[in-house]
């Protein structure tokens, strides 16, 4: 059977007596708020299997086992996914669909969406190449210097500003109305109203060179600048990358992928000859999406634009690379905002001379420490200290672990022993293990070779007491952007909670199946499992909002103090330091009412 319904899983989840289905199993003992008991995967005389009833997940302190009921069930019965939802069913008397008919009707659908996507990629191209509608988007193409030989290759097009044209020209070929409501290229609320109208488009296709989804520039009018395609079930954006088909060749060839922040910049890099540019889909660079390189080269470079958001970007990316076994260096933009620009006013050489700036991952973070922290004083170190904790903890070899501590500690000025021991104490405030069982806890881990728990940050905490609350995400969506995060971990668990909002499923299992990095994953099955939220939940949410807003505007005044100097000695721009010093007054009337908020 194919991939269930997530209503049908809910619904099978929402009529389950978690408790019951764990204590036909295993002897369990209510301590607090948790269910007790030996573990069912590896030997132990102490309990440290602790099992959450309201939410259904469970956790081992001593093997480091988790997740939700379905992968209990599957583990300890030896059961498929499919076979464990079954007997989840039959228990809840919920009845499954039939196999074979679901599975006929996913497989149609599938080849229905290639050959619709194939023919409007067509479609959108000859409106852009050989229609007057298109004239203007051609010639913003051309003045970006994006040659017509890559507008052919890449098969990029036009999006009509027509807003009916297009739910009547796929009804005219015969396609239901409920079809089309289903291919991602309508609005939710409006079946009949087009996502891509008035854009540039961008076919996205898969490493056969299928198209698969589209992405679209906004060429008048207001709206966002770039959207992509919604997932359909052709199309995971999570795990795709754009122009990875026309890259492939010089990646088997030994060139290193160069990620760029996005489609325009990826065909500057082919239009200046660098034929390995690719680019994420307008999400930040994704662990399945490292995977997806690691499983054709060892290495990547990354090159995003010169801008603050683009920085940071470029932070996520480097511990996402290593998370994924990527040996990673940054491309520095010194002679431009992003490659888009560089190749336009400077053109093709200017680029390719941008792949001889480039600095190791890990120089790359150290640097932008420097700039964001002040290593002069004790609260900066330490600031900057838990900043380099996520790739730390992405590092797959302890002796780059080790080499990476002792390069930064140089840098800073401090003892490699004392860095040393506040990265572990992170990791192991991060599992907040219950004193009874960390003495197991640590055999184990030592016994592997490793530490096991992820170093814990302010936000990856923050998010964390949202996953086990989902419904409070709708005031963290409100207050905190995924820009607005330094850690790439807590970036992970916003994209999985932003999903599980979108689908109306507000629990914590689902998002939890949402996560790729297993430490994300164990971190937030830990937490539960040690009770540490049970209590104050909603205090950890509200102080995370507060402390992530005062954080990025006093990042933003930072950066505005030094802006007014610079002005100041150039003894030009008076116009434009009165507008820098009205913002820095209004940042510092904002920080002091969050703060005054936060001290009522």
């Amino acid at each position: 059977m194919g991939r269930f319904p997530e209503s049908l899983l809910q619904e099978i989840l929402d009529k389950t007596n978690f408790a019951g289905v764990y204590q036909e199993r295993l002897k369990l003992v209510k301590k607090g708020s948790k269910l007790w008991g030996l573990c069912p995967f590896h030997t132990e005389k102490t309990p440290s299997f602790s099992v959450d009833a309201d939410r259904g997940l469970f956790y081992c302190f001593g093997c480091q086992r988790g997740g939700s009921l379905i992968d209990f069930i599957m583990e300890v019965d030896k059961l498929s996914f499919v076979e464990a939802v079954e007997e989840l069913a039959a228990k809840a008397g919920v009845p499954l669909p039939k196999e074979s008919p679901a599975q006929e009707r996913e497989e149609t659908e599938r080849s229905q969406l290639l050959e619709l996507y194939e023919r409007l990629a067509t479609t959108f191209h000859w409106f852009l190449v050989s229609n007057e509608v298109g004239s203007e988007a051609l010639e913003m193409l051309k003045s970006r210097a994006v040659p017509e030989s890559l507008i052919e290759e890449f098969r990029l097009g036009y999006a009509p500003a027509d807003t009916s044209w297009l739910h009547r020209f796929l009804g005219n070929k015969g396609y239901s109305d409920a079809f089309l409501a289903r291919t991602g290229l309508f609005a939710a609320r409006n079946p009949r109203f087009p996502l891509f109208f008035d854009r540039i488009i961008f076919p996205i296709a898969d490493h056969r060179g299928r198209v698969i989804a589209f992405g679209g520039r906004l060429l008048h009018g207001d709206g966002p600048k770039y959207i992509n395609s919604p997932d359909t079930p052709i199309f995971h954006k999570q795990e795709q990358l754009f122009a990875l088909d026309k890259a492939l060749p010089a990646i088997k060839a030994g060139q290193a992928p160069i990620l760029c922040e996005g489609y325009m910049d990826a065909l500057s890099f082919h239009a200046a000859g660098l034929r390995s540019a690719i680019a994420p889909l307008g999400t930040a660079f994704t662990l399945k999406q490292a995977q997806s390189l690691k499983r054709r080269t060892d290495r990547v470079n990354l090159c995003f634009d010169s801008d603050q958001a683009g920085q940071k970007a470029a932070e996520r990316a480097c511990a996402t690379a290593a998370a994924a076994g990527l040996e990673s260096s940054v491309l520095l933009m010194r002679a431009g905002k992003d490659a888009s620009e560089i190749l336009e006013k400077q053109g093709p050489e200017a680029l390719k001379k941008i792949t001889e700036y480039s600095i190791s991952s890990g120089d790359f973070l150290i640097r932008r420490a420097e700039e964001l922290f002040d290593w002069a004083t004790m609260d900066g170190k330490s600031k900057a200290s838990s900043f380099f904790y996520p790739y730390l903890d992405a590092l797959d070899s302890e002796v780059a672990r080790e080499g990476f501590l002792e390069q930064v500690a140089k840098r800073m000025g401090i003892n490699p022993s004392a860095l040393r021991a506040d990265y572990q104490k992170a990791k192991q405030d991060g599992g907040r293990r219950p004193e009874r069982f960390s003495q197991a806890a640590g055999q184990t881990d030592k016994a592997r070779g490793r530490a096991i728990s992820a170093a814990r940050t302010a936000d990856l905490f923050f998010l964390t007491a949202v996953a086990l609350k989902p419904e409070s995400f709708r005031l963290v969506r409100e207050n905190v952007g995924k820009d607005d995060l330094d850690d790439p971990r807590s970036v992970e668990l916003y994209a999985a909670l932003e999903e599980v909002w979108a689908s109306g499923q507000h629990d914590t299992v689902s998002v939890v199946s949402r996560l790729e990095n297993e430490q994300v994953r164990r971190f937030v099955l830990e937490t539960a499992a040690a009770g540490e939220l049970d209590e104050g939940l909603d205090e950890v949410v509200a102080d995370g909002i507060k402390t992530v807003a005062i954080r990025s505007l006093e990042r933003e005044q930072a950066r505005i103090v030094l802006e007014v100097g610079r002005v100041s000695r150039a003894e030009t721009g008076s116009e434009n330091l009165v507008e820098l010093l009205k913002r820095k007054m209004q940042i510092d009337t904002q920080i002091a009412r969050i703060k005054g908020k936060a001290d009522e």
